[in-house]
This record gives structure tokens, C-alpha cells and sequence, in this order.
């Protein structure tokens, strides 16, 4: 029997199990007993010395609790502080009564003292989670622990199993023979079904390291061999009495009814039975067959005599359940696949991970379990005791088997120890965390390790007394030992014994009461259908509907609210939650909320922001920004829900090339803000572009999907850093979407923390509460017969083991149905504890779904032989209970739309601008200069520094030899060679003749998606390095001092671009035509980027790569050819103000010394695929002038002569 735990005289040493219902004060217990930890509180029931904050290990499941755990504890610190100075009252009978105890002032000066520099001292404390417990273990015991110092935590193991799943389907399944292959293919169709069906047996990898070296082949045989061996007992054992029912079917099947055992079916039953018996080299005996011999059971033969003709049965009748359970034990293939696949595929994860140094949160478990049982451990146990006396162990029911392991390895739990204090606290009945490792039997474990010192809370502060009188009142209706379930409220009742009782809690109350006009509304209201029988999907339609309405009705009533004394306020949307277990529920109350006027957030601990449409949206664009030309990935990008287009607008874009061209430069723009800034700045700059944030904010989910939009930015963003490439970064949320990682940053976010009804799941729930609660959905959600889709059964036993079971027996599955109904009780308790004054739940005897679920149970409906009606059980439980009322509903819901009361937020009148601007402030660069040329040279949309360059050359019928007249021409091979000559100058371009310089190039044209022209690229980026400038009379690779993409800034004040026309015309070549540029004027900053700048025998040059197509040989790179393809784009414009800007600089830094004439070289101008020519190796020289340099600095008519 639990005692009643009473925080000033609760035991502070030993080992203890404290169980805290729902609301029942378990955080401030613990801030409680942490206090008199702290103050060395207790006399006989203290801890042996008093201790610090640092000595104090608590421990939860989440980094949210942790952080309330702290605060709370540092304010009940700061707040006992101030009690025993003197500074405040206390504020509880707690305080009060350990004031009382320290009666003396010196006493109460010290414990002051005390408790505040413990206050102080709560940066430092040992609240942690257990993960992050695990791996700070690991780091400060490295030695103890035999773990690596640099290890990184990956939380997110998804690339490791995939990569570990394709080295094992090369390894193992490519070397199979082809009927090998055709039975593995047959349970796994594909590497990535494997990855997908291994992923549950990756925890259980460590018992199957028998198979880890042996090969697929050999595991295969063996498999083999002991099915045969199997069978062939069966069928020593079983023939005699096979061969009898088939001559007693022959000697009675005139006498058989022909409908129960069908002539066809009965020898297609005796042909694959007298196969498998002659057969000596066949094991297995199909599956239709063995499920056929239930037709051939005493039971079922008893009825299929006609009438009049009865006679004896055959000898096997009484025995077909003992041959239909030898038949499925015989071993298969299947179980030896998987323990194979999960002993290879763990262990080429643990080599991956160590390679990477990286680790995952299974890992720290694992190893800190390991160490604890290892040559070490008991010096291990002996220093973390040391360092962490006492622990606090909360949400305990959520526990692992391996995390109570290292528990008990350190604390040694069932011994009760008297130098260590170890406090295992929470809920039996709140244990809704399977899915994530907890196990319960942890708990029960721990319960009885802890037999004797047993403690619970009574009192519940939530809730109002009649929503805990309901609660009781339903879990009472099965825990009854008399008139109840006989497995109890939460089926672990075995006779006398019962480790996870309902014991009923007492209610605390509250002072406001919700209360309807003078009347007080019940603590649990049943909506009950008029039709109560209803199928899956027009249950959660009808619900949802009525529920929102009956939701409206009491939002649109003035006299429902809440009264304390004389006080009043109206209900508001944000007093209630309502509590679903998946999205597809969350959309159907939001749309019912919805189109009544009310507005909802949802929030989801299961949800992964992968699996939302925006992030289907945010893909598409993403693959339109790294490919701005791709007219088709842009238009699906644009056409995306998320992109908020009218259908207007897509058609404008159809029809209008301007409007098409300017969008199309929109995406080259973002394009380059993802290369420069990174794709969190690239799509904020996308949403504030397409209007996003007004546009979506108008709309019924709009909130919901700008949330989901910017929590996609964050992630890719935090990809990025360990991705090369757009295109990777692309492959990346590829394969999130198709299967979302399990990492808690990728569950969804709130989107709003406003007013509205909240919408979440019962999971996510746990540990909150809401003034209203409803359950419209609650009836539903549990059916009879397990997942049909998984591989094998997942059982657990004593001992913290899982048995598997891939034959998935009846057994099997009753059991596995049991422990779902068990879970399901246990999230059914957690749903019905949220509310503090009231609840609803929908109703309805939902196909194969209610009856097998936990409502069912606890009313006593549970399973197909229950015939009682739905309506009369729940009439016959509300008599007993005035707490509870049935509420029935409308035939149909009504429309009401929700009416506010609340008045306006005041809106005063604006205030009148008197401010003014520069409209005409810009920042432009080349590109924005040369916009206007004609159309003869005008690309097909407006040009920017990089992608302008196109292909010039005439078609031409020669054949093309190298490399570089045969690669790809455009705007989009022109970048990729532009972003290989950035990398390759930062290297050193002599790097070109190292070893390892080819292999780096191709895995960057792998990450880029070049890898076809890999070899290409290698000999065009060698020949460029060591190809002598004639300038410098010699290669790139021989130079001095170069840097890469020179970015300047500097001031332009209201210059002419015809006046910069002019001055080129005039100065720069010319005798040579060249088409003219639009006269614009320039005022703001003028920005560019230098592609390479280098110094050589002490001059500097300007160097700018161009991959324009002149022609497909060698000969169309002359002087003449280059000038005038120089002339045609006006890129002499560019080179004049590049070497403007180099000039800056150079007077910048060398200051007096500086001389143009000797320190400045010029501008080079490198058509790439002209490198082999002769006389120009592609070059073409912009030299500086003194006249047009003087005039350009004069047009800038810039008085800051200094570079931004």
C-alpha cells in the first residue's frame, strides 16, 4: 500500500518511488524536497549533509521541462531566501511550518544565506535531460567510459541507416544468385524498402551479432536447412493422419454440405498437401493451405454434415490447432533476412558514425550502459555517485529499458542504500510514450525493486471537483474488483495483484467555477448522435461539426463564463483546446472552427514539417531558384499554393513576356542571394518579394503556412552548412520528404501564440492543461486487428527484451491488440486530466474501432461479444454520477457563426508624412548599366554579371576536338565553370598538377550534377592553369598573389550612362563599332565582383572569365574576333570600371607610392574556350588609361574618394 507523501518529512535518502497523478503538484514536490536537499533539512529523514545545486542530479525527458524545472526551483529558492530573512511571508503551510523548525536567528540568517547562494548557484545545477546527462557522462569520464573526447551529437540518424541500407544491398544482395536474389526481392522489392522495414530493427541489431560474419548466402542455406530439417518432422508425425482425412473426405463427400467445404477448394487443398508430403526438398507448405485447415476442425466438420447424414470425424479433427502451430513455427527466410540485414546494416552505421566522430542519442545510452557494466564500472558508478549524491528522476514512467539500467547500475535501486538518495517520480497511468523507446515494464521494475517506499500525491490542484469526481467515477467503473474489468482499469490486474492501479485522487478545487447563466455545467458531457452508429469517416465529419457548433454556441452566450466571488468574465477561444491524435482530426475541427468564424492553431509532437504541402512548395522553388533559365521549374514554382498566385497572374506570365522576363529575373536575383547570403536569406527575400506575409495572413491557414514556410528556411539553412551546392541542398530535402527524420527540430511549430482554440494532439498535450477540453474524436482511433502492414510483431518480456514474431500468430496478435488497449487506456487518462473545469466527448459506436478501444473497456462495451447498447450504458453510468451528463445532439449541426464581444482595439487617425527620400537612389552595377542594349545583342532576359554571357558563334560543320569547343554552352554551364576557376584560384591554380586535384574536381561535379563532363572539366581547368597569358608570359599557375571574387563598393552621384557611352566610344577602341547603351542616370552605389585579381612581378591586373561560344574551333578566338565580341556585350564598360575600382584601392593602400603607370596592369579578359589559340590563348587586354580613367572618377563627381 502507497503512503500519502508529505514534502517536510519525506525520507531523503534511500531509494524511493513516488507516483504523482495528473495535476496532482509534482513539480512543486520536487522544488519541495529540493529545498530541504539544499538547507540539509529533516532531522532523521534528511540527507547526510547538505548539498549544492551542482550535487543535485534532476532529470526529465524534454529540454522544455527542464527549463520550467529550473526556474521553478530557483524561484522557490529565492522565495525561501527571502521567508527566513524575514522579507516575505510565507506563502504555503510548507514554508511555514520549515520556518518554524529553524526557531533560532542565527539558524534562519544561515539557511538564508544558504538557500540564496543555491539560488545564485542554478546556473551551474544538474537539471538535465537524459540524453543530455548521458553524453556530459561520457565527455567527463572519458577515460572510465573508453569514449572519444571530439565526438559530435547527430540527433538525426536517417543518413547514416540510409547510406549503412545501400552499402549492405551492395555488399550482400549484388553477390546473390539469381534465386537468392528472387526470395530476398520478395520481402524486400528494393534497397529502400529495406532501409524503410530495417529502421525497427536497428534497436534489437546487438543479439543477431552471431550473423555478422557471415555472408547473405550462407545465412540463406542455413535457413534452408533448418526449415527442412522442421518440415521434415512435421511430416513423419503428420502424414498417417493427412492421408486419413483425405480418405475419409473421399469416403463422406456425398454427405458433406458442398457450400461449407467446396469441391474446388478442398482439392486445391489435398493437391498442396500430398505435394508437400512427397516432396522431400520442399519445407514450407503455402499459407492458403495451413489457413485452410481450420475448415477441417471438429467445430467447423460438425456443421457441414447434411441433414440426416452425420457421421464420424477423422482422427485429425481434435489436433489441427497443434499441426496448424508446428506448420507456422517451422523457421522461414524472412526472420533470417532481417537479423542478418539489422546485425550488418547497425553494424556499418557504427563504422560510418566513427568515421564521421558522431554519435547518436541510442549510442550514449548504450555505451554509458555498457561502461557501467564493463572492467570499469565500479570506479565509474563510484565518481558519478560522488559527483551526483541524490537523484531526481522525473516522468519515470517514460523510462527505457536502458536508461533504468544506468539508473540502477549507479544507485543500485532494490538495496535502498543509505549515502545515496535516488527519487523516482511520475504517472504509471501517463506512460504514452512507447513510440519513442519508453517501455512501462521499466516502471513496474522499479515498483517492485522500490516495494515498501511507495508514495503517491492525493490532491489534484487542476481541476474543478466535479471533473475529478468523472474521471474517478469512469476508471472506477473497470478498476471495481467487484463489478469492474478483471485486468482493472488498466488491464495489468492479475487476481490479487494489481502493480498499476487506479487509485481515485481528491480535488483540491478552484476558485472560479464555469457557469452557464446560474446554472453550473457538468465536469464531463457525453455528445452522443442521434445516430450512434456510424462509419470511420462520417463519424469524424459529423463530430467535427457538432462539436464546433456546440463550441460557437457557448462562445456566442454572455452568461457563460467564469464567476469567482463577485467577478464575471465571458469564455474566450483561447479557454479552449481541443484534443485530437492526428492531423487528419486537427484539419477536420479547424475547417468546421473555421467556417464559423473561429480561428485555431494546431500543435503536434508527431507531425513533421517535412510531411506538410509547404514543404512539397518550398522544394519546387528551390529548384527553380538554381535553375533560373528552366522556364517549366519556374512556372511550377510560381504555380505552388504556397507562392499565392492568382490564376490572373500565372496567365499574365503565359502571355506577357515582359511581365515573364522581369520574373524570370526575380528568380536570378534570389539565386543569387541563396550563393551569397545563404537559403534562409534567399527565401525571406522570396516571402517579402511575392508579398507572402500579406497574402497568406488574409487566408484561413495562412498563419499555419507562413510558420511552416519559415521553419523550412531555418533547416535548410542549418543543411547548408555541411552541404556543398545547390543542388545537394536539393537531394537533401528530397529525401526528407520522402522520409522525415526523427528529430524534435522537425516537429511543428505553433504558428501563433494569440487567442485562438488550440488544436493539438493528446501527445503533445502531456503536462498542459486548458480551462475546456474537448474530445469530439476520442470514440474512435483503436482497431481490431493490428498493423497488417508490419513485418513481424514487436512483444515485449521481462527483462526490458522484445520478442519478434514474423509469423504474426494469433497469439501474437491478441497479445499485441492487449498492449495497444493498455496504451490506449493509458492516453485516454491523459486526455481526460487536461481540463480544469470542464470536457466534452463525441460518441459513437464507430466501426471496428470503438469497441476495441479504451472508452469501450472502461464502460464495459469492450470486444465483438458485447451487445449492450451505447445509449443505454452511458445512461446507466451518468445516474451514478452527477458529475456527468449526456448531451444529445441535433440531427444535423447548425451555421452559428462566432460573434465577438469583445470591442476593437482603438484605431487613431494616422499621422500626416512629412518625411521625404530619394526615390532615385539605387545600387547597379554592369549589369544594370548594359540592360538597354539593342535588341541584336540583347538577351532573351535581362542580363546579369554571370549568366550574360552566351553562346555568339555561327554554326559551324567542323568537327569539334577539344574539350572546351564540345562542352555545353549557355548561362547555367558558363556559372558552373565560373564557381570551379572561384575554387580553383582560392586553392592556387599549381594545384592542377597535384595528385589529388582530379579526384576533388570530380566530387565537385558530382555535388553539382556534372558529373557527366567530369573528365572534361578536369583537362579544361588544367589546360586554363598552365596555358601561358601572353601578357604575363606566363601561366595562372606561375603567378603571385591572387584573390578571387574582389567585391567593390563605391559612391556614384547622378552620373550619365551616355556620358560613360561616350567616353568608352571615344577612348576604347575607337575605330570599332559597338551598339549603344540606354541613357539612364546613375545615383547610389556602384557594386561589383572582380572574378580574379592578381599580382605579378609587382603590377596588378584585373582578370574576368568568359565562357561566350565565339565558334567551334580554335581560329575563331583571334584578336579581331575577341575585340569585337568584346565591343558587342560592351564588356569594355566593364573592365573600365573594374579598373577604376582597382585603381581605388591600389591608391587606397600603397598610398604615395602608388603609380599607375607602374603598379597598374589592366584588364584581361579570358574567353575560356579560346585557351588553345595561339596567339591569344583567349585573352584580349583592356589597358589603363590615364585620360579616361581621370574623366570616369570625374563623372562619378564622388567627393568620398574612399571604397566602401
Amino acid at each position: 500500500m502507497s503512503e500519502i507523501l508529505q514534502a517536510a518529512v519525506f525520507p531523503l535518502h534511500g531509494s524511493r518511488l513516488i507516483e504523482a497523478s495528473a495535476g496532482t503538484g509534482k513539480t512543486w514536490t520536487i522544488a519541495a524536497l529540493y529545498l530541504r536537499l539544499v538547507l540539509g533539512h529533516g532531522g532523521e529523514t534528511a540527507f547526510i549533509r547538505p548539498l549544492q545545486p551542482a550535487e543535485i542530479l534532476v532529470m526529465t525527458f524534454t529540454r522544455a521541462a527542464t527549463r520550467e524545472l529550473s526556474d521553478r526551483i530557483r524561484s522557490r529558492l529565492i522565495e525561501a531566501a527571502q521567508v527566513f530573512r524575514g522579507d516575505a511571508q510565507a506563502s504555503d503551510p510548507f514554508l511555514t511550518g520549515l520556518l518554524e523548525e529553524y526557531a533560532d536567528q542565527s539558524a534562519r540568517e544561515q539557511a538564508a544565506y544558504r538557500l540564496a547562494m543555491a539560488a545564485e548557484a542554478m546556473d551551474d545545477s544538474a537539471v538535465f535531460t537524459i540524453d543530455a546527462w548521458c553524453q556530459r557522462m561520457l565527455r567527463e569520464h572519458a577515460f572510465d567510459s573508453g569514449s572519444l573526447f571530439d565526438e559530435e551529437l547527430n540527433a538525426d540518424e536517417t543518413g547514416w541507416r540510409e547510406q549503412a541500407s545501400k552499402d549492405y544491398w551492395r555488399q550482400q544482395v549484388y553477390p546473390l544468385g539469381a534465386d537468392h536474389f528472387a526470395r530476398v526481392q520478395s520481402v524486400w522489392g528494393s534497397v529502400y524498402v529495406l532501409e524503410e522495414k530495417i529502421r525497427a530493427m536497428l534497436p534489437h541489431a546487438r543479439r543477431y551479432e552471431h550473423w555478422q560474419n557471415r555472408s547473405l548466402t550462407d545465412c540463406l542455406q542455413l535457413a534452408d536447412q533448418e526449415a527442412l530439417k522442421a518440415a521434415t518432422q512435421i511430416k513423419s508425425e503428420w502424414k498417417t493422419l493427412l492421408e486419413e482425412l483425405g480418405s475419409w473426405y473421399q469416403d463422406n463427400c456425398d454427405a458433406l454440405n458442398g457450400n461449407k467445404l467446396r469441391a474446388a477448394s478442398v482439392e486445391g487443398f489435398f493437391t498442396d498437401v500430398f505435394d508437400w508430403l512427397a516432396d522431400p526438398q520442399r519445407a514450407l507448405l503455402s499459407g492458403k493451405a495451413i489457413e485452410y485447415l481450420d475448415k477441417w476442425e471438429s467445430s467447423h466438420l460438425d456443421t457441414c454434415w447434411k441433414k440426416g447424414k452425420e457421421g464420424s470425424l477423422p482422427r485429425i479433427a481434435d489436433s489441427i490447432a497443434d499441426l496448424q502451430k508446428a506448420l507456422t513455427a517451422i523457421p522461414t527466410a524472412k526472420p533470417v533476412l532481417y537479423e542478418h540485414a539489422a546485425a550488418g546494416i547497425s553494424h556499418r552505421m557504427a563504422m560510418l558514425k566513427q568515421q564521421a566522430r558522431e554519435f547518436g542519442f541510442a549510442d550514449m545510452l548504450q555505451r554509458l550502459r555498457a561502461a557501467l557494466q564493463g572492467d570499469n564500472a565500479a570506479q565509474l558508478a563510484a565518481r558519478i555517485r560522488q559527483q551526483f549524491p541524490v537523484a531526481l528522476i522525473d516522468e519515470f514512467q517514460d523510462t527505457s529499458p536502458d536508461q533504468y539500467m544506468i539508473f540502477d547500475a549507479l544507485y543500485a535501486i532494490a538495496e535502498n542504500r543509505s549515502d545515496t538518495g535516488v527519487f523516482l517520480i511520475g504517472d504509471p497511468k501517463q506512460a504514452i510514450y512507447g513510440f519513442r523507446g519508453a517501455d512501462i515494464r521499466s516502471y513496474l521494475t522499479a515498483r517492485s525493486a522500490t516495494a515498501g517506499r511507495h508514495y503517491v500525491l492525493d490532491t489534484n490542484f487542476r481541476s474543478v471537483a466535479a471533473v475529478v469526481d468523472a474521471v474517478n467515477h469512469v476508471f472506477m467503473l473497470a478498476e471495481n474488483p467487484e463489478s469492474g474489468q478483471s485486468g482493472g482499469a488498466f488491464c495489468f490486474r492479475r487476481g490479487d495483484d494489481n502493480p498499476l492501479p487506479f487509485e481515485p485522487v481528491k480535488a483540491k478545487g478552484r476558485a472560479e467555477k464555469l457557469v452557464r447563466g446560474e446554472a453550473d455545467i457538468p465536469g464531463l458531457q457525453w455528445m452522443l448522435p442521434q445516430n450512434t452508429e456510424l462509419k470511420e469517416a462520417d463519424f469524424r465529419r459529423e463530430l467535427a461539426q457538432q462539436c464546433a457548433e456546440h463550441m460557437v454556441q457557448l462562445l456566442n452566450d454572455a452568461e457563460c463564463g467564469f464567476r469567482s466571488d463577485d467577478a464575471f468574465r465571458s469564455l474566450r477561444p483561447a479557454d479552449m483546446a481541443v484534443l485530437v491524435r492526428n492531423r487528419y482530426e486537427a484539419a477536420e475541427i479547424r475547417a468546421a472552427l473555421s467556417q464559423r468564424g473561429v480561428a485555431s492553431v494546431y500543435l503536434s509532437d508527431k507531425d513533421s514539417i517535412f510531411q506538410t504541402p509547404q514543404a512539397r512548395d518550398v522544394l519546387y522553388w528551390l529548384q527553380a531558384v538554381a535553375d533560373p533559365l528552366a522556364a517549366g521549374k519556374a512556372r511550377a514554382a510560381l504555380a505552388t499554393r504556397s507562392a499565392c498566385r492568382h490564376w490572373d497572374e500565372l496567365q499574365r506570365y503565359a502571355e506577357d513576356d515582359y511581365a515573364w522576363e522581369q520574373q524570370a529575373e526575380q528568380l536570378r536575383q534570389w539565386q543569387q542571394i541563396w550563393r551569397r547570403q545563404g537559403v534562409l536569406a534567399m527565401i525571406r527575400q522570396m516571402i517579402h518579394g511575392l508579398s507572402l506575409g500579406s497574402r497568406l495572413l488574409t487566408e484561413q491557414d495562412g498563419e499555419r503556412r507562413l510558420t511552416d514556410l519559415l521553419h523550412l528556411a531555418e533547416l535548410l539553412q542549418q543543411a547548408s552548412v555541411q552541404l556543398e551546392g545547390e543542388q545537394a541542398l536539393i537531394r537533401w530535402l528530397e529525401e526528407q520528404i520522402h522520409d522525415p527524420g526523427e528529430a524534435d527540430e522537425h516537429v511543428l511549430r505553433l504558428e501563433s501564440d494569440a487567442e485562438l482554440v488550440q488544436v493539438i494532439t493528446i501527445h503533445k498535450s502531456k503536462g498542459l492543461e486548458y480551462p475546456l477540453v474537448f474530445l469530439p474524436f476520442i470514440a474512435a482511433g483503436m482497431r481490431k486487428s493490428p498493423d497488417a502492414k508490419a513485418a513481424f510483431y514487436q512483444l515485449p518480456e521481462e527483462g526490458g527484451q522484445t520478442r519478434l514474431d514474423f509469423a504474426k500468430s494469433k497469439e501474437s496478435s491478441l497479445r499485441l491488440r492487449l498492449l495497444k488497449l493498455e496504451e490506449d487506456l493509458r492516453l485516454l487518462y491523459v486526455a481526460l486530466t487536461r481540463p480544469r473545469h470542464a470536457m466534452w466527448l463525441g460518441m459513437a459506436d464507430v466501426e471496428d474501432q470503438f469497441r476495441y478501444g479504451g472508452l469501450a473497456y472502461l464502460l464495459g462495451l469492450y470486444g465483438d461479444d458485447q451487445q449492450a447498447s451505447l445509449t443505454e450504458r452511458l445512461q446507466a453510468v451518468t445516474a451514478d454520477c452527477t458529475a456527468m451528463q449526456i448531451l444529445p445532439l441535433p440531427e444535423q449541426a447548425g451555421k452559428t457563426h462566432w460573434q465577438p464581444r469583445s470591442s476593437p482595439p482603438l484605431v487613431y487617425p494616422a499621422s500626416d508624412y512629412t518625411a521625404r527620400f530619394e526615390k532615385d537612389w539605387a545600387v547597379v552595377s554592369y549589369s544594370s548599366i548594359t540592360r538597354g542594349l539593342g535588341e541584336s545583342v540583347r538577351t532573351p532576359l535581362p542580363l546579369l554579371d554571370k549568366l550574360a554571357e552566351r553562346d555568339d558563334s555561327v554554326p559551324d560543320a567542323s568537327p569539334v576536338s577539344q574539350v572546351w569547343h564540345a562542352f555545353p554552352r549557355g548561362p547555367v554551364p558558363g556559372q558552373f565553370l565560373h564557381e570551379q576557376l572561384e575554387w580553383l584560384a582560392g586553392e592556387g591554380f599549381h594545384v592542377t598538377t597535384q595528385a589529388w586535384f582530379a579526384d576533388a574536381v570530380r566530387a565537385r561535379c558530382e555535388r553539382a550534377g556534372w558529373a557527366h563532363r567530369q573528365e572534361d572539366v578536369i583537362v579544361w581547368l588544367q589546360q586554363i592553369a598552365q596555358t601561358t597569358v601572353p601578357y604575363w608570359e606566363v601561366p595562372l599557375a606561375e603567378t603571385g598573389q591572387c584573390v578571387p571574387e574582389m567585391e567593390f563598393w563605391f559612391p556614384a552621384d547622378a552620373f550619365s550612362v551616355a556620358e560613360l557611352d561616350s567616353l568608352s566610344q571615344q577612348t576604347v577602341w575607337p575605330e570599332l563599332a559597338r551598339p549603344a547603351l540606354a541613357d539612364s542616370a546613375v545615383k547610389g552605389m556602384l557594386r561589383g565582383f572582380m572574378d580574379l585579381v592578381v599580382e605579378h612581378d609587382g603590377r596588378y591586373w584585373v582578370m574576368d572569365y568568359k565562357s561566350n561560344a565565339l565558334g567551334s574551333n580554335d581560329d575563331a578566338y583571334r584578336e579581331s574576333a575577341l575585340q569585337q565580341a568584346m565591343l558587342q556585350h560592351r564588356y569594355e564598360v566593364q573592365g573600365m570600371l573594374y579598373l577604376l575600382a582597382l585603381h581605388r584601392l591600389l591608391k587606397l593602400r600603397l598610398g604615395d607610392d602608388y603609380d599607375p603607370q607602374q603598379h597598374l596592369g589592366g584588364a584581361v579578359f579570358y574567353f575560356l574556350r579560346g585557351v588553345a589559340n595561339p596567339g591569344t590563348a583567349g585573352c584580349v587586354l583592356l589597358a589603363p588609361d590615364s585620360a579616361w580613367m581621370d574623366q570616369l572618377e570625374m563623372m562619378l563627381s564622388c567627393a568620398n574618394e574612399e571604397m566602401v
